[in-house]
């Protein structure tokens, strides 16, 4: 069994769906090839270095900083088996989230921002948070994100910024979240907000204050909440999560159709204590001798070294070219 060095959303998320498959993926003492990245998973990547790196060179200037520029974030995100047809449909998303507006909005929000915006790949920090009235069990968690942008507001808000790339390559139209503030479409004005939604001020910026993020995509809740975590927010504090969603419909031609849903809401606190304790429990039995903690002690490591055995045959099934291209895959999957 291996020592797991941090928890991400996605492994929480597994966990959530599946605990025999996290203890193949994230503990096995052999864990299977994972999957390659697919091209819906390399549209994101791609989309997502052409935006940092123009935001990067917009606001601090061309060369500030090397990792930010626009081909080492492209070969650091997409696998190269993707490369050539992720580099054409990436620019194509771009220039769509250029074109309806959307890039300008968010280039006026950075601009009046306080402080420095960060731009990030890869944070890694440790959690440690108490509740009144509550035990605390561990030193903390440690957590490993990816957050696309942060920012504190003209307001001293803090803001944690997402990108989404919905249904690129999907044949059926893809609805955006409920809830958005503002519907944009690939040609002509804007669409008002969704139905659901209430907008008001909230810490400087328009928000929907009749939903939290909770209440419409949970994985995307506790995804952004850990960015907030990782970017200095308390556990339990109130910050402003940001997405920017482009879903697409199919067009019948090389691109599809896209219109760009911006979404700015919460999370509560108390969603956050309960991904916070989530966390913590699974990091707990992560790092011990008894996973399965719904069996007794001998009988949840009998079923680990099951699961060790067959994580090794898995690996037995791949050829070594596999293993290695596996090992080298899903830098950033959306």
């Amino acid at each position: 069994m291996r020592e797991i060095k941090y928890l991400s959303p996605t492994s929480i998320s597994k966990y959530a769906e599946d605990p025999d498959e996290f203890y193949l993926n994230y503990l096995a003492d052999n864990r299977p090839p994972r999957m390659a990245q697919t091209q819906p998973m390399s549209i994101g990547s791609a989309f997502d270095a052409y935006v940092k790196s123009f935001l990067h060179q917009s606001l601090f200037g061309v060369g500030n900083d090397p990792k930010f520029e626009f081909q080492t974030l492209f070969e650091a995100q997409v696998e190269a088996c993707n490369r050539d047809w992720a580099i054409v449909h990436g620019k194509q998303a771009f220039d769509v989230y250029k074109k309806c507006g959307a890039l300008s909005d968010l280039m006026l929000e950075l601009q009046h921002s306080v402080g420095t915006p960060r731009f990030e790949i890869d944070m890694m920090g440790v959690v440690d948070a108490h509740r009144e009235g509550v035990t605390k069990q561990l030193g903390g968690v440690t957590f490993l994100g990816k957050p696309d942008v942060f920012y504190i507001n003209r307001a001293g808000t803090y803001v944690i910024l997402d990108f989404k790339v919905n249904g690129w390559c999907s044949k059926r139209t893809v609805s955006p979240m409920p809830g958005y503030l503002r519907l944009r479409n690939q040609t002509g004005p804007a669409g008002g907000p969704h139905k659901d939604c209430m907008a008001m001020s909230w810490g400087g910026q328009m928000i929907n204050v009749a939903h939290f993020l909770e209440m419409l995509n949970d994985d995307w809740a506790r995804q952004l909440t850990i960015y907030a975590w990782l970017c200095g927010m308390e556990v339990g504090q109130d910050f402003i999560v940001a997405i920017d969603q482009l879903v697409c419909t199919p067009s019948g031609l090389q691109f599809p159709t896209v219109r760009v849903a911006e979404h700015r809401l919460r999370v509560k606190a108390d969603h956050q204590w309960k991904v916070y304790a989530e966390a913590e429990h699974l990091w707990e039995i992560a790092r011990s001798p008894h996973f399965f903690r719904d069996l007794p002690l001998e009988e949840s490591q009998t079923k680990c070294r099951m699961l060790d055995k067959r994580a090794e045959a898995l690996c037995g099934e791949a050829s070594t070219e596999d293993q290695i291209f596996a090992a080298l895959t899903t830098k950033r999957a959306r």
